[in-house]
């Protein structure tokens, strides 16, 4: 229905990205929109690929959050006949559904630590990241907030216009250049009128 809450489906890496995670929560949740997340792993892979498929199965939009490490990658052939990551599976099953995509990568100058990068499976994941943006236009974010404002202006394509509201949060200017977070009903007018010597005080 055009009224319902768009659900956004979350993925990447948690344990490198717990900081990145929250400030995409908090977009999602400033856009109208609600964000389901992975943060915990079932105990057995066949749980924990069925239950990251059900999200994307449950998502309207799929916001994908990629950095310095491939994911935990399911064991045995036949669960996992490509060795890969069930991070790239929800990526996959994202693509097969069609659904919206948004990619997010993290910069060159993005500060990292050396536990931040998975070694052991660089290869899979530099070979899945070109083909992501390849196929995606992508976003470079620098740090979380950065990754924040990226995500925002990002789901604003997907908002649902709502009347009753007097404005939306889009992407974030720059400072010194003031950006209001909440709806403020005095901003809808040209001009403010009376209470000149409070409004003295507020310029002041």
């Amino acid at each position: 229905m055009a009224n319902e809450r768009k659900t956004v489906m979350v993925s990447s890496t948690a344990r490198d990205l717990p900081e990145h995670r929250k400030e995409v929560m908090d977009a999602c949740l400033r856009q109208g929109m609600f964000p389901i997340m992975m943060e915990h792993l079932p105990a057995n892979d066949h749980e924990a690929i069925s239950a990251s498929l059900k999200m994307v199965d449950e998502a309207d939009i799929y916001v994908g959050v990629f950095a310095q490490r491939n994911g935990y990658i399911p064991k045995g052939k036949k669960r996992n006949p490509k060795q890969i990551s069930i991070t790239e599976m929800e990526y996959d099953h994202a693509v097969k559904r069609k659904i919206p995509r948004l990619i997010f990568v993290m910069d060159k100058s993005h500060p990292i630590t050396i536990d931040d990068i998975d070694i052991e499976n660089a290869a899979k994941l530099k070979t899945f990241k070109d083909n992501i943006q390849t196929e995606n236009i992508v976003n470079f974010f620098k740090s979380p907030a950065d990754l924040r404002a990226h995500v925002i202006n990002s789901l604003s394509q997907y908002r649902d216009s709502d009347i009753e509201q007097f404005h939306y949060v889009s992407d974030i200017p720059q400072p010194p250049e003031a950006y209001i977070a909440h709806p403020y009903t005095l901003l809808q007018t040209h001009r403010l009128i009376g209470r000149q010597n409070e409004l003295n005080l507020l310029t002041n």
